[in-house]
C-alpha cells in the first residue's frame, strides 16, 4: 500500500541510454572542434599536441559527466564494468558518427582535405628518394586504409582511455544484495 507522500521511482538509466546521449554530445563537440580547426589552421588534419590535449580534456570531462549522470539518476553506484560499458559505447557512437561526418566533409565539402592529410607523408617519401610511382602507390594504400585505421585506432584508443578513467569514477555498491 502506498501513501500520498510516496513518489513512484523513476526508471533508472541504462548504460545504452547514457552512452547514446553522451556519445552524440561528444560527436557534436568533436565536430565543433574540427570546424574551429578548419577556420584557425591551414591543415585541420595535422597532428598538434595542443589539439590533442584539448580533445583528451574534452573526452575526460564528457566521460566523467556521463558516468556521473548514470550514478546520480540511478542508485548512486556504478560498477567498473558498467562504467566501462558506458564509455565504450559512448566512444563507439562518437567515433562512428564523427567518421561519417568527416567522410561527408572530405568527400563533398572539401575534397582537398585528404590531400592536406597526406602531404606530410608525401614529403617524407620524396625526402627518402622514392620514385613518383612508389609515392603514388603509397598514397593509394594510405587513402584506402585511412578510414579503417581511423575506426579501429579510435576504438582501441577509446578502450584504453575508458579503462583508465573508469578506475577513478567507479563507485561500487558496498551492499550489492540490497
Amino acid at each position: 500500500m502506498t501513501t500520498i507522500d510516496e513518489q513512484p521511482r523513476a526508471v533508472p538509466p541504462t548504460t545504452m541510454s547514457i552512452a547514446l546521449k553522451w556519445g552524440l554530445i561528444s560527436t557534436a563537440a568533436t565536430i565543433l572542434i574540427f570546424i574551429v580547426r578548419v577556420i584557425a589552421t591551414k591543415n585541420p588534419m595535422e597532428n598538434s599536441w595542443v589539439w590533442s590535449v584539448i580533445g583528451l580534456g574534452l573526452g575526460v570531462v564528457l566521460l566523467v559527466l556521463a558516468q556521473r549522470e548514470y550514478k546520480t539518476n540511478g542508485d548512486g553506484f556504478m560498477s567498473y564494468g558498467k562504467g566501462f560499458m558506458i564509455g565504450f559505447l559512448m566512444g563507439i557512437i562518437s567515433i562512428v558518427a564523427y567518421g561519417i561526418f568527416l567522410y561527408i566533409y572530405a568527400t563533398f565539402i572539401d575534397a582537398g582535405l585528404m590531400d592536406l592529410a597526406f602531404e606530410p607523408q608525401r614529403l617524407k617519401m620524396e625526402e627518402q628518394g622514392m620514385s613518383e610511382e612508389q609515392i603514388q602507390t603509397g598514397m593509394k594504400f594510405g587513402r584506402m586504409l585511412f578510414w579503417p585505421i581511423l575506426l579501429v585506432g579510435g576504438i582501441i584508443m577509446n578502450c584504453i582511455f575508458v579503462l583508465i578513467v573508469t578506475i577513478f569514477t567507479q563507485k561500487p555498491n558496498p551492499n550489492p544484495g540490497i
